[in-house]
């Protein structure tokens, strides 16, 4: 571990022992503002790490850094029942025990309100809430958004970061979003509705769209891994990307480079360095995964989603159809639509299946404008529902003589008919030897197709590391003005208890899968990935975790401080407190669930960051 990751590790457990040091602060005070004598002031809990004693209080760092707690005199039973002493907690009214009890919240909704304006006149770096990369067929890409886009706001609420576009659209209460966009190289403001898609896999809403990357007059800014390739040759972090040896000049410059790395090809470019340009050719290092694999996927040539222009009117492409075939080239991969629609000089020819008959297609002639405009005009699918492969360059299937297009008959002489079935073989197969038995079927031309019985020696897939990584676009929003940055801390404030409170709602209605909730392991994750952007991003996320802690603990669940707060208000009402009896099984109740709370989130956890 190296120290600059170490120091970020000491300021995540800093940043976070900060919002729990807080939130019990506040107890402590509150009950000390009302006579009540603490016992013990812990950050942690169970077996104390470290410890000294001051007055009657005792406080302590403890091994589980999951929390805190304040012991308060007369908190728990100690024996014979007998009338509370003036300094513990039953000898004071229903007010100033709710105060105790609420103290924790306040203090971190005190916290983030002090706070969010002070780290706003500073100045925190957020990623620009313009649009980037579109997925085809998404619901952004069908709307036509633009790479380069700006959203001004979602459903009203104006947005500052990329985040806050996600958040906005995932926590919708409605289907259609209304943006207001920007879009490049324009000064107007116009209004887009389109429908948000539902995507099962994450459970939530989304647009399907990514962040933008930075860009610049004088080049693309990258990231340089300092134990990578691009490292090796020479290359460092803040290099300027300002072309690249690739057959499609026109497409911006991230999009060149993955079109040139193909299948781990070396890759020539040309960086700017203070001025000075400087030519490289990175050679990948081949990164090998951990399980192994056939090396095949679905053959990718359904045709889900067409955008509305003339050009693509003009081919009588419809979806639904799967594009079989570009000219005199047979189409086996998404990655090829560019290849072959560039390759077409003579009026475009396409073979199309479509409701299980094969059609042939005419178009026009296409300059290389046109092909590039259809290219991105045309979202295709994977085609799960068959046996047809594709086979990727350098798998175990490759190197055992299958191509793709070929088609999956059997796997250990078991029958498979389509994409599932093949996974499901595959794994069986995997977990008895390492080589499988695969049967598949081949078509040939003029004649019968032909069965060949391959041994494939599955092993793990390879990627490949070129050291480098794109970065986002950023900014630093800062408000000068202090009475405008104490106004825009407080609407930090509520719209992180709103989001909070849509999650709930949202997971409570089904609109929102519970998957998306993590524990301590995604708060220590994300908040090391701020404190990389420096401490006024991590106080930034602090700020959203004490606003989240004081929401969560105002819920009326037993053990947690809004548990005490709700049997207090009972009190107050019926004129005495509830039975023993009665708070005993609601303590019951809150403990299972709060231990199942936090098995699930742990689950949800190592689910993201281990299992992944």
């Amino acid at each position: 571990m190296d120290l600059l990751n170490l120091a970020r590790i000491l300021q995540v457990i800093f940043g976070v022992g900060l919002v729990i040091f807080v939130h019990e602060l506040g107890h402590f005070l509150a009950a000390r503002r009302c006579g009540v004598r603490v016992e013990v002031f812990s950050l942690g809990f169970g077996p104390r790490l470290l410890s000294w004693t001051r007055g009657a209080t005792t406080y302590q760092i403890a091994a589980v850094p999951l929390g805190g707690y304040v012991k308060m005199a007369g908190e728990e039973p100690d024996g014979e029942p007998r009338p509370p002493a003036s300094d513990e907690l039953g000898s004071k009214t229903v007010g100033q025990r709710f105060l105790i009890f609420a103290g924790g919240v306040i203090m971190n909704v005190v916290f983030a309100v002090v706070v969010f304006p002070l780290i706003l006149l500073a100045g925190v770096p957020f990623d620009e809430p313009t649009i980037g990369a579109t997925l085809p067929g998404s619901v952004a890409w069908q709307a036509g958004i633009e790479p380069g886009t700006r959203v001004h706001s979602v459903n009203g609420r104006t947005t500052r970061t990329f985040s806050d576009i996600g958040s906005a659209v995932a926590l919708s209460s409605d289907d259609t979003i209304e943006l207001e966009i920007q879009r490049p190289g324009s000064d107007a403001i116009e209004r887009v509705e389109l429908v948000a898609h539902y995507d099962p896999a994450i459970g939530v809403r989304q647009l399907g769209a990514g962040p933008s990357i930075q860009q610049g007059p004088d080049g693309t800014p990258l990231s340089v891994d300092p134990r990578g390739v691009a490292a090796e040759a020479g290359m460092r972090s803040g290099d300027k990307l300002v072309s690249v040896d690739s057959d499609r000049p026109e497409f911006p410059l991230r999009e060149q480079f993955l079109a040139a790395a193909g299948d781990g090809a070396p890759v020539r470019i040309e960086v700017d360095r203070d001025g000075t340009r400087l030519p490289f050719e990175l050679v990948p290092e081949p990164v090998e995964g951990e399980d192994p694999k056939l090396g095949v996927a679905p053959l990718a040539r359904g045709i889900s989603a067409l955008r509305s222009n003339p050009l693509v009117e003009s081919t009588g492409l419809m979806v639904g159809d799967e594009l079989l075939a570009i000219g005199d080239r047979t189409f086996l991969d998404l990655r090829l639509l560019d290849d072959l629609l560039l390759e077409v000089g003579a009026p475009l020819r396409l073979q199309v299946l479509r409701d299980g008959e094969t059609l042939e297609l005419t178009g026009p002639t296409l300059t290389r404008a046109d092909a590039i405009e259809l290219s991105k005009s045309v979202a295709l699918t994977q085609k799960r529902d068959d046996a047809l492969v594709f086979v990727a360059k350098g798998s175990a299937a490759e190197a055992a003589g299958m191509r793709s297009g070929d088609e999956i008959d059997s796997i250990e002489g078991a029958e498979v008919d389509d994409f599932e079935g093949i996974v499901e073989q595959t794994n069986a197969a995997i977990a008895k030897s390492a080589v499988v038995r695969v049967t598949v079927k081949r078509q040939v031309a003029g004649g019968e197709p032909e069965f060949l019985d391959l041994e494939v020696a599955a092993k793990p897939p390879v990627g490949y590391d070129y050291g480098i990584s794109f970065l986002p676009a950023t900014y630093v929003y800062q408000e000068k003005n202090p009475v405008r940055a104490v106004q825009v801390g407080m609407v930090f404030c509520w719209t992180f208890l709103e989001d909070t409170w849509r999650t709930l709602r949202g997971i409570a209605v089904r609109d929102v899968s519970g998957k998306n909730v993590g524990g301590i392991i995604t708060i220590g994750v994300v908040a090391h990935d701020f404190a990389n952007s420096g401490w006024a991003k991590l106080f930034f996320f602090l700020c959203v975790l004490s606003m989240n802690l004081a929401f969560l603990n105002i819920l009326p669940v037993p053990l947690l401080d809004g548990g005490h707060l709700f049997f207090l208000l009972i009190e107050k009402l019926k004129g005495s407190p509830v039975s023993e009896r009665v708070m005993g099984y609601s303590q019951l109740v809150g403990l299972v669930m709060i231990l199942s709370l936090f098995v699930y989130v742990m689950h949800n956890d190592i689910q993201r960051f281990i299992l992944r």
